[in-house]
């Protein structure tokens, strides 16, 4: 397929962790290979994961989609990189980090590249803008247990 067809998005999530919280708290678990252009390496082996996700295309549930996805989670230093492919050549590579602020504070870091068809883009993108507040407030809130 042309590459015109395609097209690359790049998100940048983060949230403060609460003091009291150590790094290793949120990277110690999840975990194929990592882009180079990433920056970071496999400290272990990769976990893969196949997931459903039921996708409502319509209101009120008139049509939904069950969308199979598989997950690949490789443990890096301080964090972990997830690979997400999805039906129709949507690609999703996240890098979820740990990082110090100036203040010496923690903070979340999530960088994700998206790859899909333009047409399929905007919601690709939209559905991952929608969820990363829940999704980092859940890892805190587990990490707080």
């Amino acid at each position: 397929m042309s590459s015109w067809f395609n097209t690359t998005s790049t998100l940048r999530h983060v949230s403060a962790i609460p003091e009291g919280i150590p790094a290793s708290k949120l990277v110690e678990d999840p975990a194929p290979t990592i882009p180079a252009a990433r920056g970071v390496t496999a400290t272990g082996e990769p976990d893969c994961y196949r997931v459903t996700d039921k996708v409502h295309t319509l209101p009120a549930g008139l049509w939904d989609s069950d969308i199979v996805s598989t997950y690949e989670m490789i443990d890096v230093r301080d964090g972990v990189f997830v690979r997400i492919r999805s039906p129709m050549s949507v690609m999703m590579e996240s890098l979820w980090l740990v990082k110090e602020t100036e203040q010496g504070r923690l903070e979340l870091v999530e960088e994700q590249v998206i790859t899909a068809s333009r047409l399929l883009m905007s919601t690709v993108k939209s559905m991952s803008e929608a969820g990363w507040e829940g999704i980092h407030a859940s890892m805190i809130k587990k990490a707080q247990e």
